[in-house]
């Protein structure tokens, strides 16, 4: 069942690379964000600063094997932007390309003197300078390199926002998809390092049993195509969501004021369906979900989906949809994760309007100025990189700051989705959907439906934590959650453990598929505690009734609390939701249940 992993350590200050193989550790946390949080704490990042800690990216045992959804690649590192795990994972071309230049997962430590970038090929890793390319667009960047080094080969840059440390500054890869949340690009930008090069010397991975697997696929794919979830993403992406949220109400508008916004079908998808140019898909995947859409107005495409919508629109009163799209087209080349971006964008309006800021209105022409301002430091722009947290801090304005951990929300307001509560809540990076995927669950219906956060939603939402923390570790694309029946009371663990014995060798159980799950959530617990976690809770917005048509949605602060100490209690962790000793180590953490004893000890001095 272990199987052994190259790990490439690339170190910038020195300008040396050096592999490491690990085997045993893959039976224990996978492959993806398991073994990239290992990693993280094999190398001591939880004890150095954001700037210092190890950048580290991983593909997963099914990544390149050519099973649908399985084309990702997951990042890890200590974000500027909260101070304790940052985490992240792109689609497209780069796992595959890891993998098919013989890197399952790569540790960039050190600090280059000057701009580079990473030129991994050949079995050898070089550290080239990146003098042209410093002050460059992201999209320019790879478009620069791709030309350098033919077109296998997959690249991830950052934008003049990593460059000038925005703390939300994204990591981007195939010129629209981006390691997205908690500030990868920041991370770089401190490293100074502008790109990363994959150029692959083979198209295939190897596997354990061939036969086994191509069977599995021979009798997957056909039900995957039919299956009713991805007809529905290859027919509109994430885009049908615009129109879900503001007829149930958790569509968040000008800056969490409302749960739905007049205009929003200037957004939906019958109005963009005009804007398309074509589907595109990642590596391997038939479901084809992104969105290539033009504003014939501006002459740009993006890959539109319904987190920017929401972001770039209704949060901060933009309803133009070639407005939304030049908006997105922005970000991307600057660098910056578009929900940060719009979160930070509304918070200064709302700001303003309490008179903690200067005048700013509502609308598009506020967003793209205060975009440019963020990505190159500029006057207000200043303020506002260092994320809502911050900034809130600074001017006074805590009150009306929404974020949990120091990250800004997607675009689920809890008042309507109440599993969201809970799960932005416990989100191990922040105000995070895709930790729980609690937001499927509600407005699915599903576990009491979307207004209930009774016993039946608490046990689904830790369900599809545990199941969050698989898709990520595989690196599997959490769109598969329908079509690998990994929802509450679904077989999909039985799958997942076939599959792996299938790629990686026998002896996977769907309970050691669950275990390597858990022991990724508890060791990721464990070091955002040593690196200062505040702790689990919601924004006092949050807790303010909104109206919605005739109805009011309000969150309950004691069914949240509630609802924390139910979820405690089935984690195994104590009542302020830190890890047991005895469980870490029951779970293979006796290093890390030692350490973070030592920090939960009060000194005698």
């Amino acid at each position: 069942m272990p199987v052994r992993l190259t790990v490439l350590v690339v170190d910038l200050g020195t300008k040396t690379a050096r592999r490491l193989a690990l085997e045993r550790e893959t039976a224990l946390f996978i492959g993806g964000r398991g073994i990239a949080t290992y990693l993280f704490w094999r190398f001591g990042g939880h004890r150095l600063e954001p700037a210092e800690a190890p950048l580290i990216m991983a593909s997963g045992p099914l990544t390149g094997t050519g099973v649908p959804m399985s084309s990702r690649a997951a990042a890890v590192f200590r974000s500027p932007l909260t101070g304790i795990l940052g985490a992240s994972n792109v689609g497209g071309r780069l796992g595959p390309a890891m993998r098919y230049s013989g890197v399952d997962a790569l540790v960039i430590v050190g600090r280059s003197e000057r701009p580079s970038y990473l030129l991994i090929q050949d079995g050898g890793a070089e550290v080239r300078d990146a003098a042209d390319l410093w002050g460059k667009d992201a999209i320019e960047t790879e478009e620069i390199l791709t030309r350098e080094h033919g077109r296998r080969a997959a690249v991830a840059a950052i934008g003049p926002a990593g460059e000038n440390l925005v703390k939300f500054a994204s990591i981007n890869h195939d010129l629209w998809r981006q390691f997205g949340r908690t500030g990868g690009g920041a991370v770089m930008g401190y490293k100074r390092l502008k790109a990363i090069v994959f150029v692959p010397d083979k198209r295939d991975v190897d596997v354990a049993h061939r036969e086994r697997l191509e069977e599995f696929l021979r009798d997957f794919t056909p039900r995957f195509i039919g299956d009713k979830s991805v007809k529905s993403l290859f027919e509109a992406g994430t885009l049908r969501l615009v129109e879900l949220g503001n007829i149930m109400g958790f569509f968040p508008s000008y800056y969490w004021g409302q749960t739905s916004a007049d205009g929003w079908e200037r957004l939906a998808w019958p109005t963009l369906r005009s804007y398309l140019l074509r589907p595109a898909a990642c590596l391997h995947c038939p479901a084809a979900c992104h969105r290539l859409v033009r504003s014939g107005k501006y002459g740009v495409s993006v890959d539109l989906d319904y987190e920017t919508v929401f972001a770039l629109g209704g949060l901060v009163g933009c309803f133009d949809p070639d407005e939304v799209i030049k908006l997105n087209d922005l970000a991307d080349r600057l660098g910056m994760d578009t929900i940060s971006l719009g979160n930070v964008v509304a918070f200064a309006v709302e700001a303003s309007r309490l008179g903690k800021l200067p005048p700013l209105e509502w609308g598009c022409d506020t967003a793209e100025r205060l975009a440019v301002d963020i990505a190159y430091r500029r006057g207000l722009g200043d303020l506002l990189a260092e994320g809502v947290a911050a900034a809130a801090a600074k001017i006074g304005a805590r009150e009306i700051a929404v974020h949990v951990r120091g990250l800004e929300p997607a675009g689920y307001d809890p008042r309507a989705l109440k599993g969201m509560a809970l799960g932005y809540a416990i989100g191990y990076r922040g105000a995070d959907h895709l930790a729980t995927m609690a937001y499927a669950i509600d407005y699915a219906g599903m576990a009491g439906g979307p207004q209930s956060l009774g016993d039946e939603k608490i046990h689904a939402v830790a369900h599809m934590e545990e199941v969050a923390a698989i898709m990520d570790s595989l690196v599997l694309c959490k769109f598969g959650r329908g079509v690998y029946d990994l929802y509450p009371g679904g077989r999909g663990l039985e799958t997942i453990a076939r599959l792996l014995s299938d790629v990686t060798g026998d002896g996977w159980t769907a309970g050691l598929v669950r275990e390597s799950a858990l022991r990724v959530i508890n060791l990721t617990r464990a070091l955002n505690v040593m690196m200062g976690d505040p702790g689990d809770g919601l924004p006092e917005r949050w807790y303010k009734p909104v109206k919605f048509g005739d109805r009011i949605l309000q969150l309950n602060r004691e069914e949240v609390e509630d609802a924390l100490r139910k979820y405690y209690e089935l984690r195994g962790w104590d009542e302020r939701g830190l890890p047991r000793p005895a469980a870490l180590s029951e779970l293979g953490l006796g290093e890390v249940a030692e350490e973070l004893r030592r920090l939960s000890t009060p000194s005698k001095e």
